[in-house]
């Protein structure tokens, strides 16, 4: 196996939050919310390059590809700096503020418009352009992109570890609006509201080499990752829509009416103060 990356990656950071307030100390309902969300990470009518914040682009060697913008999008070209570049864009939510979950069992999905100008291959299992897409359990799918063919890159299980997987032969020459959606076990491919490939997930995992994206949550990536194919793509719009993470929401039991009011204790005040013992968990 040859796949490498020859870019760094941004570690994936996780960040829990958790609220207990109970003014009389009884028990709260909690109901677990979760709402969809969707990221705009790049629009082409901005009039420049996607964003460092939003979509942080890295090329090896340093410089070699760097993105322009030209007649309203982004170019983005392999072909000129020789066989040994890599360049392309990531996004998690290490590297991206705001990146949604992508949970497969609710179902999240990825909208990109691009266009594949040109593309060249000395390896029939490799493509100047790919796109990887995984989700929060780093399942999920690597599409490759030749002129006139969308196909997937195998797993173990599917054929061989970043072999050829199933393809469709289409004209990836003109501007097209894609959509990649992954629900459960599968994912599906639409172009221009077309459904025009489906089928399983896979696991990269097995992959052994550094860095190692194949093992990140929620991880978006576009580019060109091989230096086996080179491809000159314009780039127009990307967005991801997934989940918010869940979120407490606390439902104080009510107060009892009856509950008698306090009464002056002849007992004497404590000295010293003595903490509720339930404050020692918070210590």
């Amino acid at each position: 196996m040859n796949k490498k990356f020859g870019f760094l990656w941004l570690s994936f950071i996780l960040i829990f939050a958790t609220v207990l307030f109970s003014l009389d100390l009884k028990p709260a309902n909690a109901i677990s919310q979760v709402s969809t969300k969707t990221l705009v990470l790049y629009d082409a009518a901005s009039g420049g390059i996607p964003s460092a914040q939003l979509m942080n682009f890295i090329d090896f060697p340093l410089g070699a590809s760097a993105p322009t913008y030209e007649n309203a999008g982004t170019v983005l070209d392999t072909t000129l700096a020789g066989s040994e570049t890599y360049a392309g864009w990531l996004s998690n939510a290490g590297s991206t503020t705001g990146f949604p979950l992508l949970d497969r069992v609710t179902g999240f999905h990825v909208n990109f418009s691009i266009q594949v100008e040109r593309e060249a291959h000395t390896n029939n299992n490799r493509a100047g352009f790919s796109i990887i897409i995984l989700s929060q359990d780093a399942r999920g799918i690597e599409l490759a992109f030749w002129e006139n063919e969308i196909w997937v890159q195998n797993d173990d299980t599917t054929g061989g570890l970043f072999t050829r997987g199933e393809a469709v032969a289409f004209n990836t020459a003109g501007l097209v609006n894609y959509q990649l959606t992954i629900t459960g076990d599968t994912y599906t491919l639409n172009a221009n509201g077309t459904p025009i490939l489906t089928g399983p997930l896979r696991d990269y995992s097995n992959f052994e080499g550094f860095p190692d994206p194949y093992q990140t949550p929620s991880f978006l990536f576009m580019g060109d990752n091989t230096t086996s194919a080179q491809a000159r793509i314009r780039l127009n719009y990307v967005s991801v829509t997934g989940t918010e993470p869940a979120i407490l929401t606390l439902t104080p039991s009510p107060i009892s009416s009856q509950t008698p009011s306090p009464t002056a204790s002849p007992t004497p005040m404590p000295t010293e103060f003595e903490p509720c013992p339930l404050l020692r968990f918070f210590q």
